[in-house]
């Protein structure tokens, strides 16, 4: 398995295309590549992105060095990852990628077209489903889990402190409990605590048997980036780690727009299908939200 970086991480001299951007650089660019408001990603002079903010750390940085070298998926390189004691916030410098943001192109695409990304990312999926699983369930090298079904209503998507929800864990059993802890650390009624123990049962039942897989947790075209000579990159890897295999069918699932045809074609990126997890794990996902 590949070696975690030593953190703060800078790449060699002579892997960078320039020097890297200073923090005030950084911090001096207009050039906007991101649409969230709780995260930055800018492009820094011609060679660099760089994503900073209150949701972003550097474990991000961390899950696509271990793809980098683990795999032969297109991913932008990381430069570097580092923590800025002055504004207290992480930076990960990473390479700029020109292209196209799939989002709004992709409706515009021939079938042809599209059929050829979705085969691109067939390959990438199962290349990542490959890398040999060290057992565990959890963030890359037992650090936290960070998607947002286990994070959400924490400032800025931070995991609990209380390990038995963050992880990592050692079986999917105790994967499942913390996934209901989750939902019974916000319940304070009588009424609500009996619920939870149905919603406790039903989630052993439903939630057992999966290996630990390598996971992005967030394949859609707003994370794909379409070079112009038609490869498929993927970006955001905030949310990756060692999840149940069920994870990355799931959430693709659940967070589709519904306002194109990309679901369709969900059953030709990935090559299994988990119905009945996915009724659960949608239960969880409303209940987490709006609790």
């Amino acid at each position: 398995m590949a070696a975690r970086p030593r953190l703060p991480y800078f790449a060699p001299a002579e892997l960078l295309p320039a020097p890297l951007p200073t923090v005030a650089e950084i911090l001096a660019s207009t050039t906007r590549l991101s649409k969230e408001y709780e995260k930055s990603v800018f492009r820094v002079g011609e060679h660099f992105a760089v994503k900073f903010g209150d949701g972003v750390h550097l474990q991000e940085g961390e899950n696509m060095l271990f793809v980098q070298q683990s795999t032969s998926i297109p991913v932008p390189k990381v430069y570097a990852l580092f923590h800025d004691k002055e504004i207290e916030m992480d930076f990960i410098v990473q390479e700029y990628i020109p292209g196209r943001d799939l989002d709004p192109v992709w409706e515009t695409l021939a079938t042809t077209e599209k059929q050829a990304v979705v085969s691109q990312l067939h390959r990438y999926l199962g290349e990542l489903r490959s890398i040999p699983s060290p057992g565990y369930y959890g963030g890359i090298w037992k650090q936290p889990i960070r998607d947002f079904h286990f994070t959400n209503g924490n400032p800025g998507h931070q995991p609990y402190q209380d390990t038995a929800i963050s992880g990592p864990h050692e079986t999917e059993e105790q994967w499942v409990e913390a996934m209901w802890r989750c939902i019974d650390t916000r319940t304070e009624t009588p009424t609500g605590r009996r619920m939870m123990s149905l919603v406790r049962r039903h989630y052993h039942a439903v939630f057992k048997g999966h290996e630990s897989v390598f996971t992005h947790g967030n394949i859609l075209p707003r994370n794909l980036i379409l070079r112009d000579d038609g490869t498929v990159v993927i970006i955001d890897w905030e949310r990756a780690g060692w999840y149940p295999s069920f994870w990355e069918y799931c959430c693709t699932v659940m967070l589709l727009k519904y306002i194109d045809d990309w679901g369709e074609w969900i059953p030709e990126m990935l090559d299994d299908e988990y119905h009945s997890e996915l009724g659960w794990l949608s239960h969880h996902r409303n209940t987490v939200m709006f609790y």
